[in-house]
């Protein structure tokens, strides 16, 4: 099985990440938007999660990247 980690950088190519948590959260606040045009974290989750389920990754690693992006979900959500 691979890492998530792993698939995240396959899946979001040409993207150069040092620290793929960031990446992670700064994807789902939308922080790559001028802030009157970020969209909701909800809607931010959804569509990633979208993007994985339709990549070409093997189930067992979609499943792990779902899984992180839940995990960085609920981090936000804690924080909010």
């Amino acid at each position: 099985m691979t890492n998530w980690k792993e698939a995240y950088v396959r899946l979001w190519k040409g993207r150069s990440i040092a620290n793929i948590e960031e990446a992670m959260e700064n994807e789902l606040l939308d922080k790559m938007n001028h802030p009157r045009l970020r969209k909701k974290v909800e809607l931010k989750f959804f569509e990633s999660v979208r993007r994985v389920n339709a990549s070409e990754l093997t189930d067992a690693e979609k499943l792990e990247l779902i899984s992180a992006y839940i995990t960085c979900m609920e981090k936000l959500k804690e924080n909010d």
